[in-house]
């Protein structure tokens, strides 16, 4: 008997055990679990997004806005490009690489009053273009174009000093690094106004380049894409014939060639010739990539026929091993057909 009594005993004290811990809470056996690396939690499951898809970082390439106080419609594109940048798109970084303008303080102001009012909240980088330089062409009795009073006592200093009066920024050519990732930003030092034989191509100094083979080293990480940016597209040697047939636009191309071409690892974005996207011109790999950006003013079809009903640029979202680089037309606000492009940067197992 007992026994018995006390088998009984054991059971209720069992029962008393169970009803005290069936109420506990699941936060707070949550809060007891050790917080240590090695546990391994389930994956979350993606609904209606894919978590392979959230870029680690997400920029626009523009170039040729040719914002200018007397042209319209150059006006309308750029303040469509960044309204459908910033409230379609959510880019909050975007390159402005060259031709800004004409280079005259009439149209910085009116620049820069767009991208004060109507590009709040984003970040911009500029490249300095051979427009740029172009106030040497305008009279500055008239503020006409006067071609054949050129320079018109304008002068590289003074050119070069409105564009980073403008831009902030230190030199033509400086470099960034947004959310990890090296951005280098070259530029011409000189123009036509140094010589006929300069016209509208880019000069880059023994100092410019000395300083781009010091930045190309620096935090340099295998398969770790970097972002160069320079107005002016240069030849290279690469599977593309019509890359290839791009006329002499800088200068010291071959040493541009040589420096970049030890990096894999370089996308190279340029604009200048306002090659229209769906061409099959936006893109050419040879030692690195390099990109044609189009133009938001003025797209040119294959014919050399201005497109006025086009304004295009590139939209680039970067993830742990690759990139990807997609072409939009602002007018439409619509990515354009076959110019989606991924480049991989996963490491050699």
């Amino acid at each position: 008997m007992a026994e018995r009594k006390n088998i009984k005993v054991q059971l209720l004290f069992m029962l008393i055990n169970i009803c005290i811990i069936l109420p506990i809470k699941p936060s707070t056996v949550q809060q007891t679990i050790p917080t240590d690396s090695n546990i391994i939690t389930p994956p979350i499951k993606a609904s209606a997004t894919n978590l392979r898809d959230q870029p680690l970082l997400q920029f626009g390439v523009v170039s040729d806005i040719h914002v200018q106080a007397s042209d319209k419609l150059a006006k309308t594109k750029f303040s469509k490009m960044l309204y459908d940048m910033k409230e379609h798109l959510n880019i909050n970084n975007i390159i402005i690489n060259g031709d800004l303008g004409n280079g005259n303080l009439q149209d910085y102001n009116v620049f820069h009053n767009f991208i004060t009012t109507k590009g709040k909240n984003i970040r911009f980088y500029y490249t300095i273009g051979n427009h740029e330089f172009y106030n040497a062409f305008r009279s500055k009795k008239t503020n006409g174009w006067s071609p054949k009073t050129f320079p018109n006592g304008e002068t590289e200093q003074l050119a070069i000093k409105r564009f980073l009066s403008l831009t902030g920024q230190p030199n033509v050519y400086y470099d960034k690094y947004i959310s990890g990732y090296h951005f280098i930003f070259l530029g011409s030092e000189k123009s036509a106004m140094s010589g006929k034989e300069y016209k509208d191509k880019a000069y880059l100094s023994a100092n410019q380049l000395a300083w781009l083979r010091a930045k190309l080293k620096e935090n340099y990480s295998p398969h770790k894409p970097m972002f160069v940016f320079l107005h002016q597209p240069f030849p290279n040697n690469t599977t593309c014939s019509w890359y290839r047939s791009i006329q002499g636009y800088v200068i010291q191309r071959d040493q541009l060639k040589t420096l970049l071409g030890h990096y894999p690892e370089v996308i190279f974005f340029s604009g200048h010739t306002h090659w229209q996207l769906e061409l099959g011109r936006e893109i050419a790999k040879g030692p690195f990539y390099m990109v044609n950006d189009s133009s938001v003013a003025m797209p040119i079809d294959v014919n050399g026929k201005k497109l006025s009903n086009k304004s295009e640029g590139l939209v680039v979202n970067v993830y742990k091993n690759r990139v990807v680089i997609k072409g939009r037309d602002f007018s439409g606000e619509t990515w354009i057909s076959n110019t989606s492009h991924e480049l991989i940067y996963k490491k050699e197992s």
